[in-house]
């Protein structure tokens, strides 16, 4: 054995891998242990094909949900890997107010089965993360959807467009509204800044949730705006909605 398999040996009995979330000892190269992995809330099928919602089981694939048959969205599809509950918003909250870039292997972990399954790496599509305005920018120093779209297309990141989609007005947090106060404080909130680079292209969308879904909508109504030709929203999690 070489020394640095020694050593590595060594470091593996003094500093066990642990899961991230319980601690305790892992044996396989993952980040979560099965029990906590198990106790993640997925989303489950079947889905409404447009915003990603689960359907009763009952309703079978295919079907679109009654709220967007009742608001049509600009998107063309929505989808989510998770629900937006306790452990998971803990891992976004952490990233996303404290700063805490530890969460993004174990983030990456848990998107990769939804990445493999939409198949996100195709070289004529782009990637726009949702953005924030310069000043929480600047505020924060990262942005979170920027972050979570290299995880999404990790082998393709000259895909994505993180200077694209603006948001040129500084709006309040849409957690703080509801209904329609949300679509008023954001109309006119976006633009783009070339859209040669998105004209004729699908676009995957990116953001850490999937809450009311006026944010992506947004979006997309400014991306279709500037010639994308579909946009498709991509999220970590989704907040919980049985149709």
């Amino acid at each position: 054995m070489r020394g640095a398999d020694w050593l590595h040996a060594g470091l593996g009995l003094m500093f066990p891998r642990c899961c991230f979330l319980c601690r305790l000892p892992l044996d396989s190269p993952t980040q979560l242990c099965e029990s906590c992995l198990g106790v993640i809330p997925r989303l489950k099928p079947p889905f409404c094909r447009r915003c990603g919602c689960s359907l009763y089981p009952a309703a079978g694939d295919g079907h679109v949900c009654g709220a967007c048959l009742a608001n049509q969205p600009l998107y063309g599809r929505a989808r989510a890997g998770f629900i937006y509950e306790e452990p998971l918003t803990a891992l976004l909250h952490g990233l996303k107010y404290r700063a805490d870039f530890s969460t993004l292997p174990v983030l990456a972990e848990l998107i990769r089965p939804l990445q493999e399954q939409l198949g996100v790496n195709r070289e004529d599509d782009r990637v726009v993360p949702v953005p924030l305005h310069r000043s929480r920018l600047m505020n924060r120093g990262f942005n979170q959807s920027l972050l979570l779209a290299a995880l999404f297309f990790s082998g393709a990141q000259s895909l994505i467009l993180p200077q694209t989609l603006l948001r040129v007005r500084n709006t309040a947090p849409q957690t703080s509204l509801d209904g329609m106060a949300r679509r008023k404080n954001l109309t006119g909130a976006f633009a783009v800044s070339d859209a040669s680079l998105i004209r004729g292209r699908r676009v995957f969308l990116v953001d850490d949730v999937f809450t009311t879904g006026t944010t992506v909508n947004e979006c997309s109504r400014t991306l279709l705006a500037a010639g994308a030709i579909d946009v498709e929203v991509l999220t970590v999690a989704r907040v919980a909605r049985l149709e």
